[in-house]
């Protein structure tokens, strides 16, 4: 079967693999949006992601975490996980897939500026669905502002005087 269009993009057809690799790519989601919860849980406790994830049993067994910036704030986190994977429910119930846009959303707004950390989670799908990320350019550096380092929510501070 050759490539068909959806959206003005070419998605690959179903193949025998198929419905091995949507399960891989819906565990994986499942992982994510769970990551999400547990982080948000902690999130008064620390200030970015990277000591979140140093310090909290909880979050070993997610390893996008130690993949994704350091420096986000666990909402921060939150939010660009979210909008990286919102479409995955939906795309992956469509009979052909679009396999661009499953990878370039993460990659965009998941891993912008982190080239290294892209490479790595490219490895890590790519073991079971070893087509994930072809035919995207590399990480488009970020952009001013995107990373926020703030503490959220914020934190109040006496002044006495």
């Amino acid at each position: 079967m050759g490539e068909t269009q959806r959206d003005g993009i070419e998605v690959q057809p179903a193949s025998p693999k198929d419905a091995n690799e949507r399960r891989a790519l819906l565990l994986h989601f499942g992982d994510v949006v769970e990551s999400i919860g547990c982080v948000l849980k902690c999130a008064e406790r620390h200030r970015t992601i990277g000591e979140a994830a140093a310090n909290e049993e909880s979050l070993a067994g997610f390893p996008l975490l130690g993949l994704v910036t350091p420096h986000l704030t666990p909402h921060d986190y939150a939010a660009r996980a979210a909008t990286a994977f919102f479409l995955w429910t939906k795309e992956l119930l469509e009979p052909t897939l679009n396999r661009k846009l499953l990878a370039y959303t993460v990659q965009h707004d998941l891993f912008a500026g982190n080239q290294s950390g892209w490479d790595a989670y490219l490895a890590l799908l790519r073991a079971q669905v070893p087509w994930f990320g072809e035919g995207l350019g590399p990480v488009a550096e970020a952009e001013d502002g995107s990373l926020s380092t703030a503490t959220w929510p914020p934190r109040e501070i006496e002044q006495r005087k």
